[in-house]
């Protein structure tokens, strides 16, 4: 098969020095990327510049939101990929305009806004990059997202996963598969995932590993 796994988070620039960004690592996606490529399988991982890397896999980077959803647009349309695996972690906003001193700025007017100022950051909201995967990349992709919690309940958490899939109205163009955890279960060892289709939870590893040969199975369907 050959697949796409997307990983990393992006960073959104407030000047030439300071940038929104989150705490993502990429291990998720080098991990998966790398054992589906052990599998035989032909994986491209789009990441983030400042991400662990998988070392079996080509790579495609990013570093902000726009850049991550021109290159996903551009493999996603011209790659022919079986499965999207879309593990990035997107930022959801991107800074437009900031207020230094009270005066008004447009992003990217400053090249390092000076030191001691008052700063205000206003920022504006992302489109969900998931819900145009199988519009880029035909309805026939299988697509996988992920829905990362924090001390969320189960109900929580099958609620985020509920907003994911009703992120598209059109059933053909909504993912497969969601894969859900929370970041009060993960540990060094271990990375427990509960994976959902739109009738409910399907399958439930314990570890990355795991989860890699899950989805390769599922997938495969």
């Amino acid at each position: 098969m050959k697949i796409l796994v997307t990983g990393g988070g992006s960073e959104e620039p407030i000047d030439n020095v300071r940038a929104v960004c989150n705490f993502s690592t990429g291990k998720t996606s080098a991990f998966l990327a790398d054992f589906l490529a052990d599998e035989g399988n032909d994986v491209t991982e789009l990441v983030s510049v400042r991400a662990v890397k998988a070392s079996k896999a080509r790579i495609v980077e990013y570093k902000t939101f726009a850049q991550l959803q021109q290159n996903l647009e551009n493999e996603c349309r011209t790659g022919n990929y079986d499965a999207v695996i879309h593990a990035a972690a997107v930022s959801d906003y991107s800074p437009f305009e900031v207020l230094v001193d009270g005066k008004s700025f447009a992003v990217g007017e400053f090249s390092k806004i000076p030191a001691g100022t008052e700063l205000v950051v206003k920022m504006k909201k992302n489109p969900k990059l998931v819900d145009s995967i199988k519009q880029w990349g035909g309805s026939k992709t299988k697509l996988v997202a992920f829905k990362l919690t924090s001390n969320a309940t189960l109900e929580q958490r099958k609620a985020a996963v509920d907003k994911v899939f009703a992120g598209n109205s059109d059933l053909n163009l909504k993912p497969d598969y969601v894969v859900s955890n929370d970041l009060s279960e993960i540990t060094e060892n271990k990375h427990p995932c509960k994976i959902f289709d739109l009738n409910g939870c399907v399958s439930q590893v314990s570890n990355l590993q795991e989860l890699a040969a899950e989805l390769q199975n599922l997938i495969k369907k």
